[in-house]
């Protein structure tokens, strides 16, 4: 596990380091890799701990690199340009990943066949490949802006993977779309909906919204906010963490 993880972040790290040209890109990665080992023993964390926290706090250098510099995000589009919502395939390892940035507002689908190659229909739907597979790591690269391929540790929680994907690629969370098929969800009267609501949510929910495609009905619950106050206590606390 602790080979195919160091392997992913390899990868990893050299494609968001590339994004401002070190004149040793092989070395810095080699150092940021050695720096994680040395994290882990000092703080006596597990090793896949330690290359998410290296790996949080080296982003968040080169966003603000970036910033400083040739004003762009990590995602090589320039500041203040809304990009295009992105679409998301995930791997077969990932299905669960895909709800969740349902969920975050993302169009997602995950692949249900072993016997589909999933680079071929990713390419083929115009979607972001999602992968926990480090033998594909290698593969990331930047074309047009937006990346074919990323790769997802998966020693991570799927809250915190969510965070990985929306933070290398700059995104915000957007209104969210129905999480058991992927399609938008719109408001609705409480009630014309009234006899679906479990009576305690009833009592205290006045917001409602039902999936246009499935049907189902939803309402943003105390576990979604914090998720969404997760996503955003991870930002700050993961960079600081992982400072030498």
């Amino acid at each position: 596990m602790a080979n195919r993880l160091e392997t992913g972040y390899r990868a990893k790290l050299r494609w968001l380091l590339a994004k401002v040209r070190p004149r040793r890109l092989d070395f810095a990665v080699d150092l940021l890799l050695r720096r994680a080992h040395a994290l882990s023993e000092r703080e006596a964390v597990p090793i896949s701990e330690a290359l998410a926290r290296v790996y949080e706090f080296t982003r968040w250098r080169v966003k603000k690199r970036l910033e400083r510099t040739v004003a762009c995000r990590l995602d090589g589009q320039p500041l203040g340009v809304l990009p295009e919502p992105l679409r998301f395939l995930c791997d077969l390892s990932l299905g669960g990943l895909a709800r969740w940035l349902r969920a975050a507002g993302y169009e997602a689908d995950a692949l249900r066949s072993a016997a589909i190659d999933p680079r071929g229909e990713a390419r083929r739907r115009g979607a972001v490949l999602l992968t926990t597979d480090s033998r594909r790591a290698a593969g990331m690269g930047i074309a047009e802006g937006k990346p074919e391929l990323l790769w997802v540790p998966s020693s991570l929680s799927r809250v915190r993977q969510l965070g990985v994907v929306l933070r290398d690629l700059d995104l915000e969370p957007r209104e969210p779309r129905c999480m058991a098929c992927g399609a938008a969800v719109r408001a609705v009267l409480k009630r014309d909906v009234e006899a679906r609501i479990p009576p305690r949510t009833a009592r205290w929910k006045d917001d409602y919204f039902v999936c246009a495609g499935c049907g189902r009905l939803y309402w943003q619950g105390t576990h979604w906010q914090r998720i969404v106050a997760q996503l955003e206590a991870e930002r700050p606390l993961a960079a600081a963490a992982a400072r030498p």
